[in-house]
């Protein structure tokens, strides 16, 4: 019996980050066709999909569910609005097509095999050492944010507490350092499904 995404999400609130990994392999595909579909941007697509698991990652209660205990409905909302903010940023006409028209024709399906669910066990040290390397680059607070966020685990709270900055503070500073370590890995490691992989990755390493 599959778990329920109102289980999942109690269990990421207590820091249970395999239960964010299942939670985001069980939408990832379809959320990213739903975007891009939409946007026709990858880059403008990867970002607004980041923006939406850090926000899952960081605010779980925020994230709503159905009867059915599923997060679905509430996921595609948030996008479709997002999307619309896109389009009114770049003052482009909006999307005609509506959120509920969630399963895409087989042709506008978009490949997903430049994204991936494992990270072989050879790349392992060589991304660690490619992200250290870029997060002791980054400005002392962001480096200090970055640390403990996502090689301790602490929460926004225990994080703001301990530098003596606010939530949104400590938030913005994540996102910057997360965009910074994005940009400057290898083309090759810079989709978001990999990066947040290798976030993942990294958070179960330095719990043990």
């Amino acid at each position: 019996m599959n778990v329920t995404d109102s289980t999942l999400l109690k269990k990421i609130k207590s820091g249970d980050r395999p239960a964010f990994t299942l939670l985001y392999d069980r939408y990832w595909d379809n959320l990213y066709r739903f975007v891009f579909v939409r946007t026709k941007d990858k880059e403008a697509s990867e970002e607004l999909l980041q923006n939406l698991w850090m926000k899952i990652l960081e605010n779980p209660d925020t994230i709503q569910t159905d009867e059915t205990e599923s997060a679905k409905g509430y996921l595609l909302r948030h996008l479709h609005y997002r999307i619309l903010d896109y389009y009114n940023s770049y003052k482009k006409a909006p999307p005609t097509l509506s959120i509920d028209e969630f399963e895409t024709p087989e042709e506008l399906n978009i490949s997903d095999t430049e994204y991936f669910e494992i990270i072989e066990e050879n790349e392992i040290s060589t991304l660690l050492s490619m992200i250290d390397e870029v997060v002791s680059q980054l400005p002392a607070t962001e480096q200090q944010v970055y640390d403990m966020r996502i090689r301790q685990n602490m929460s926004v709270n225990e994080t703001a507490e301990a530098l003596g900055i606010s939530n949104k503070t400590v938030s913005n500073k994540l996102s910057k350092a997360l965009n910074e370590v994005r940009e400057q890995l290898n083309p090759e490691y810079q989709s978001s499904k990999k990066l947040v992989s290798i976030l993942m990755l990294m958070e179960i390493l330095t719990r043990y």
